[in-house]
């Protein structure tokens, strides 16, 4: 079955790259084929798009760069971000339907192509004043919503075991919503969020900033709603082979950035670990390791 894509929002996303850039007929023509195929856009090399816009692979790269990317592989993970999330829940399956021999295999495949993307682009800064903005903050909040929980639950309970105040906010959006009303200034949320955005995370995080608490984001998309009014940034690659987003980049730089939190005070991230363990014990939590 053939899936029409709504292409409105890509075309407004091209639309507000295009403005005010000067751009030669030739580009022109690529950002033609940009609009009106999305989905070539969206999985085809440059020498695909250069084909179909009767011009040159150097032609294509140089378009993406004048849009203010890179070059085409940044561009091309931005445009597919935003192609997926154009796309419905029964689509987005559609999209991989048929084109997968081995789906065990293709979502390791995938997940190995994200974290390589992942690894090139990341910035260690922003990993670094993420876990200093958590160390600093009276209280951080994790805002994530379904899956995306997923990452936020190891960034919560790692981050207590190192020693830091952190509270991850899901499903219960009364208990969202009384923890939001009370942040301040000296408060920290850190929102994540993949494809498609749930309302309730942007609406938490706008009362945040209105309080005037730092936000944090981690999305997969460079302009995603979430991260308007973030004062760090994070995008990972989120495609999965099938229905579901991948959530190993959100993991990743989760991870990361617990690492980085463990080393800014070792002493007292050494004293917090050292208590975990002590009640872990004492509670009869952990199953006995073996003597041997």
């Amino acid at each position: 079955m053939k899936h029409e894509v709504n292409a409105s929002t890509l075309t407004e996303w091209l639309d507000s790259r295009v403005q005010g850039r000067k751009l030669a007929a030739r580009q022109l023509q690529v950002i033609g084929i940009l609009r009106s195929q999305p989905r070539l856009a969206s999985y085809g090399s440059v020498s695909d798009i250069a084909v179909a816009a009767s011009s040159n692979a150097s032609t294509v790269t140089r378009t993406a760069q004048t849009l203010g990317f890179k070059g085409w592989a940044d561009f091309q993970f931005e445009l597919r971000s935003r192609f997926l999330a154009s796309l419905s829940a029964v689509e987005v399956a559609a999209e991989h339907n048929g084109h997968i021999s081995s789906p065990a295999q293709a979502a390791v495949t995938t997940d190995r192509t994200n974290l390589a993307h992942l690894e090139r682009t990341l910035d260690p800064e922003t990993v670094h004043a993420i876990a200093k903005a958590i160390a600093a903050a009276r209280q951080t909040y994790i805002i994530a919503a379904g899956s995306y929980a997923i990452p936020g639950k190891a960034l919560e309970h790692n981050a207590i075991i190192a020693g830091y105040n952190v509270r991850l906010l899901d499903a219960d959006v009364a208990a969202l919503t009384n923890a939001v009303a009370r942040l301040t200034s000296e408060d920290l949320v850190i929102a994540i969020s993949l494809w498609r955005v749930y309302d309730s995370t942007v609406r938490a995080v706008e009362f945040a900033h209105s309080l005037g608490t730092p936000i944090a984001a981690i999305t997969d998309s460079a302009d995603s709603p979430v991260s308007t009014h973030a004062a760090h940034h994070i995008v990972v690659p989120s495609e999965g082979a099938g229905f579901f987003p991948s959530l190993t980049g959100a993991v990743a730089v989760v991870q990361a950035i617990t690492v980085e939190l463990a080393t800014l005070d070792r002493e007292r991230s050494n004293r917090s670990i050292a208590a975990s363990e002590r009640a872990w014990d004492q509670l009869r939590i952990m199953h006995p390791r073996s003597s041997s």
